[in-house]
C-alpha cells in the first residue's frame, strides 16, 4: 500500500533521511567532523607557493573545482567564510552542504539541470543568488560538472555567471597522499584520510567577456581543470 503524499503534492517522507536534523547530524558531525580530522593531521602544499595570495587577490571569485574534490572544499580557497556553496537538493547533497557550514561556508540549496533529471533543481534562483553574492563580495564555489552526469564536462552556467558578474574563474583541484578513489561513482570521488600530504593545484583564471566566449570557456576550464587534478594526483603518487 503506498504512502500518502504530503501537504501540497510532494513525495511522502522516508523517515530519517529526510529529516532535517538527521542530514544535519550526518553532515555536520559526521562528514564535517572526519574532514575536519583529515585537515587538521595532513600537510597542506599549494601551487604554486602563493597560490593562497594569488587566489584572494583575484576575490570575489568563481572557484570550479571537479566534483570528485567536493569534500576539500575549504583547502581549495583562501578564505572558507567568505564562501558561498552550492548543494544539490537530494540527500547526499544536503548532508555534504551541513558538512560544509561545520568551516564556516555558507550554502544554498540549488543545482544546473543535466538530461538525466526531469525535476525542478532550483538552478535559476540559485544562479541569481550566487550572482547577488559575487556583487556582495563573497566569493562563490561550485563544481564544473552537472551532478549526476558523468565524463567531466562543463557546462555553460559557470562561464555565464562569470560573464554576468564579471569576476574570474579559478580552478582548483587537490588530492591526498592518503585516499580512496572510488572509480565506480560517476564523479569518481576521492576521499582522502588522515595524516597524508595534500597538493592544491591553482589553474589559470579566466574570464568570460561576451556571451560568444561562453562555449570556449567552458572548453578552457574543462581543460585547465584536467590539467590541475592531473597535476594534484601525479605530486601525491608517491
Amino acid at each position: 500500500m503506498e504512502k500518502p503524499a504530503a501537504p501540497g503534492g510532494l513525495p511522502p517522507p522516508r523517515f530519517l533521511i529526510d529529516a532535517p536534523w538527521f542530514r544535519e547530524f550526518v553532515g555536520r558531525q559526521l562528514i564535517g567532523g572526519y574532514m575536519d580530522v583529515v585537515f587538521r593531521t595532513s600537510k597542506l602544499a599549494y601551487e604554486p607557493a602563493d597560490a593562497l595570495t594569488r587566489m584572494a587577490a583575484l576575490e570575489p571569485a568563481i572557484f570550479v573545482s571537479w566534483h570528485a574534490n567536493i569534500l576539500t572544499s575549504p583547502i581549495l580557497v583562501p578564505n572558507p567564510r567568505n564562501l558561498v556553496s552550492m548543494a544539490a537538493p537530494h540527500p547526499d547533497g544536503q548532508m555534504g552542504a551541513a558538512g560544509s557550514r561545520r568551516f564556516g561556508i555558507e550554502t544554498i540549496t540549488a543545482t544546473g539541470k543535466s538530461e538525466r533529471q526531469s525535476e525542478e533543481t532550483g538552478g535559476v534562483a540559485g544562479f541569481r543568488t550566487l550572482l547577488r553574492k559575487l556583487k556582495s563580495g563573497k566569493s562563490v564555489y561550485v563544481t564544473g560538472e552537472i551532478p549526476p552526469t558523468p565524463g567531466r564536462q562543463v557546462g555553460r552556467g559557470t562561464p555565464a555567471l562569470a560573464r554576468i558578474s564579471g569576476r574570474p574563474i579559478v580552478p582548483v583541484a587537490s588530492a591526498s597522499t592518503r585516499r580512496a578513489i572510488f572509480t565506480r561513482l560517476w564523479d569518481e570521488m576521492q576521499l582522502p584520510h588522515p595524516f597524508g600530504r595534500f597538493t592544491v593545484v591553482m589553474g589559470e583564471p579566466l574570464t568570460v567577456a561576451s556571451a560568444d566566449e561562453e562555449e570556449t570557456a567552458a572548453q578552457l576550464l574543462k581543460q585547465r581543470l584536467d590539467a590541475a587534478y592531473a597535476r594534484a594526483l601525479e605530486a601525491t603518487a608517491s
